[in-house]
């Protein structure tokens, strides 16, 4: 009988510093789409601005364009897994903060803004750091199953997380919700500690700044990673920053409370799994250059057809296709800019990927700004037909994209 998928496709979990990197990452992410999902409500119900929604999003990416390659650089000289357990544990002490802050003054929305500033950069560092040493762990052979599977484990539980949400909004004190998320990141902190990967760090050698600048000019060299940055950042700003309006649309379009904005959450975590699974399965066999750019593309019709739908059943559908978009254009730029450079660049090239995803604040901020002038439906179509325009002529700006395996 004929195999649905290859039989090593999760083998990586014979490897006992695996198994725990897997569980400390899928903990790491009830935590942040926890977090992820509360934010933008409760800025909107105080503040009831589309734009401050919007800036809160905005203000969570804003680390990715400012210290991205700086992150990418402590994921090249220092111990991964000591570096994610700390940065797990700064992620949960921040959230007990603001718990205290909203204990005090539950209508100001300042700590929700610095809370979203700090998940940033933690969320910038993580990235930078994680998908590196997932491949430390299983080894170069296995590099694409390492990234993939890592990365669904965290979107397995995306869609818990963000109906936990807004379950929690509507049922208990929304300072309690802040202490409830920080549990899983402090589990996450122990695992990511008792990792013990198989590469170790050589003896540094070399300034901080002058990795640094390796680094920055590695990628300005290098025709395909520049391309594959410039195709992130422009997924990111109008693609991407949808996540950032979707309490606008729960309001606006479809009329739900915070119940059906945590529906709507989970919908993109769900597609998000999708897309990251159908990746892992069969991703080894695909031309991912043009798999990537097809994906961009299906990402702005999604976008288009979420601000036409005024039908929950229907957002939800939509909202699923863009979430599997998404996870695909995630897990592709992984691989190939991963794939594209030396093993001990592989920090910084991800800091360069951060700093594309940090582009996102300036699409998230005109889309904003759009939104409360022509409404958010044609906001999507706006920046839906954008990204189909990329996607259409990327491949003819740098050839090189459409011959990535």
């Amino acid at each position: 009988m004929p195999r649905l998928f290859p039989a090593d496709t999760f083998d990586v979990f014979k490897i006992a510093s695996y198994r725990r990197l897997w569980t400390a990452a899928v903990f790491f992410a009830m935590g942040q789409w926890l977090e992820r999902t509360i934010v933008g409500w409760l800025v909107l119900e105080i503040t009831g601005s589309p734009f401050l929604t919007g800036l809160a999003w905005a203000i969570r990416f804003s680390p990715n364009l400012i210290l991205g390659p700086v992150l990418g650089v402590i994921s090249d000289r220092y111990a991964r897994h000591r570096t994610l357990s700390i940065n797990a544990l700064v992620r949960a002490i921040s959230m007990l903060v603001v718990a205290g802050v909203f204990f005090a003054d539950e209508s100001s929305v300042f700590p929700l803004f610095v809370l979203a500033l700090i998940s940033g950069t933690s969320t910038t560092l993580q990235m930078a750091v994680i998908q590196p040493l997932a491949i430390d762990v299983v080894g170069e052979d296995r590099l694409s199953r390492g990234i993939t599977i890592t990365s669904l484990g965290q979107r397995l539980v995306g869609a818990g997380g963000a109906i936990s949400g807004g379950l929690l909004l509507a049922t208990i004190p929304h300072q309690w919700i802040f202490v409830i998320g920080a549990f899983p990141l402090v589990v996450a902190a122990a695992y990511f500690s008792s990792i013990n990967p198989q590469v170790r760090k050589t003896q540094i050698r070399s300034s901080f700044v002058s990795d640094l600048v390796e680094g920055v000019l590695m990628m300005k060299k290098n025709k395909v990673v520049l391309a594959l940055i410039g195709l992130m950042a422009f997924a990111e700003m109008f693609g991407f920053s949808y996540h950032g309006f979707l309490p606008v649309v729960a309001d606006e379009l479809l009329s739900i409370g915070p119940e059906g904005l945590g529906v709507l959450v989970s919908a993109t975590a769900i597609g998000g799994l999708v897309g990251m699974l159908l990746i892992t399965l069969y991703g080894r066999y695909a031309r991912k250059g043009v798999l990537l750019l097809i994906t961009v593309g299906c990402l702005g019709v999604w976008e288009i057809l979420l601000g036409t739908s005024s039908i929950f059943f229907a957002s939800l559908i939509i909202l699923v296709c863009l979430g599997a978009a998404g996870a695909m254009i995630d897990s592709l730029e992984w691989i190939l800019l991963q794939g594209a450079v030396p093993k001990d660049m592989r920090g910084r090239v991800l800091g360069g990927w951060n700093l594309a995803i940090g582009c996102g604040w300036i699409g998230t901020l005109l889309m904003g700004l759009m939104a409360e002038q022509l409404g958010i439906s044609v906001t999507f179509w706006v920046a839906g037909l954008i990204l189909v325009l990329v996607a259409s002529l990327s491949p003819t700006v740098v050839k090189e994209l459409k011959e990535l395996r």
